[in-house]
């Protein structure tokens, strides 16, 4: 660039594009690491993370955040945090209001986390058996908490904490010898979350930090395989940059900790997609830094974190001599098979209660096969995200390649 262009460039750093600052977002923030550190300072918690996203078993890059995930010996859960101020209700439909207007906030926000966390881990080995999944909803703030805030028929594993003694309650239950974790099952739940990741987060020239994803393009994906974070600046002084044009560099910080510096163009852009956002495009030169919340979206199907029985198979029906036609018409279970720790993934008023068997099949639990007892307290019995063991009762062909599978609980 001539100084010319150098000048416009210099000055073109006091028109950038920068986001507003969201006090509401830093307070919640500040509140979630304040209780992360409070909760790190309790000796049954074993380990505390923060933002952490949950995909679902079917693939894709949709993804549940949980404010924090808190690990015990004996249970694993989920905390959403509320910094809430005045009067905090909630309606007959479980929906979380401040001040009379509605935060579209409901447990099942949270039941949905559990579902996707117990049915991931559940594909890459992980049989959680009796360590129980509890999820919190806690208060911070000097927010008044009506009698109506309730986890409504969620009876044993869901809480709502109006302050930090009440969480410490909570926690200090009992559950019981049988719910411990093993080594080698708490070693892999470690290693479980630890591929979950978080956020991608950009922090502009003003300070304000966004969270959000990068999109996907050829630059940042290469970025994203080598570095946790970047830190951009440009290297020459005022009058260094007009005559000679800016030295901008990024500092990055590897995976692995490595530290080192990469050139990069100042007027080379990233897109970014906020939560609640269409998405947003951002100058390097517009930008303090960049950080990744993950290496790589995790292929859960691929990964084996801990070895488990594979379910008895049924005779094979096709012909032997096509291995691909064989393996198309062998049905994934086998009648009397017990699937262990299936999901709840829904309720039909018509037809009954749906399993998630694993990432390609799902059971019905048919209503007509229920006790009507059963059925009339559904909603207590079989909660979304709920974990239960389910026997394989009918299986029949769906199509070309799909299966209907009926079951029925056995606990």
């Amino acid at each position: 660039m001539g100084w010319l262009a150098n000048y416009r460039w210099l000055s073109s750093l006091d028109n950038q594009n920068l986001p507003p600052v969201n006090h509401a977002k830093q307070a919640a923030t500040k509140a979630e690491l304040k209780v992360a550190k409070q909760l790190r300072k309790m000796k049954h918690v074993l380990e505390v993370h923060h933002a952490v996203r949950l995909t679902k078993i079917e693939g894709g890059r949709s993804r549940r955040e949980v404010d924090l995930i808190a690990v015990m010996a004996d249970r694993i859960l989920l905390i959403e945090v509320k910094n809430f101020k005045g009067s905090i209700t909630m309606n007959e439909q479980g929906v979380l209001h401040q001040n009379g207007a509605s935060r579209n906030w409901t447990f099942a926000k949270l039941d949905d986390a559990s579902k996707r966390l117990k049915d991931t881990m559940g594909l890459t080995g992980i049989q959680l058996g009796a360590t129980e999944v509890h999820s919190v909803l806690l208060f911070k703030g000097s927010g008044q908490v009506d009698e109506s805030v309730t986890t409504g028929k969620r009876l044993l594993d869901a809480h709502v904490a109006k302050s930090m003694n009440e969480l410490k309650g909570i926690l200090e239950r009992p559950l019981g010898d049988e719910a411990t974790m093993s080594k080698d099952l708490l070693k892999a739940v470690r290693t479980f979350f630890g591929h979950c990741g978080t956020w991608d987060a950009v922090m502009a020239n003003n300070g304000v930090e966004v969270d959000g994803d990068v999109r996907s393009m050829p630059l940042t994906d290469q970025w994203r395989t080598q570095y946790q974070e970047i830190r951009f600046k440009n290297l020459r002084s005022w009058w260094s940059t007009l005559f000679f044009g800016p030295k901008f560099v990024g500092e990055t910080k590897g995976w692995d900790g490595q530290k080192g510096t990469i050139d990069v163009s100042p007027e080379e852009t990233i897109a970014f997609v906020g939560p609640g956002s269409k998405g947003d495009s951002f100058r390097l030169d517009h930008l303090r830094s960049l950080f990744f919340g993950y290496h790589s979206m995790p292929d859960w199907q691929k990964m084996v974190l801990m070895k488990t029985k594979q379910p008895a198979q049924s005779k094979q029906v096709s012909d032997a001599s096509n291995p691909a036609t064989a393996a198309r018409n062998q049905p994934p279970y086998r009648i009397g098979v017990v699937v262990k720790s299936a999901t709840v993934s829904g309720i039909h008023e018509q037809l009954g209660i749906f399993f998630t068997l694993d990432a390609k099949n799902s059971g019905l639990y048919r209503k007509e096969k229920m006790e009507e007892i059963e059925w009339s307290m559904r909603e207590t019995f079989y909660r979304v995200g709920e974990a239960m063991h389910v026997e394989v009762v009918k299986v029949k062909r769906k199509g070309k390649s799909g299966w209907n599978i009926e079951v029925k609980s056995v606990d």
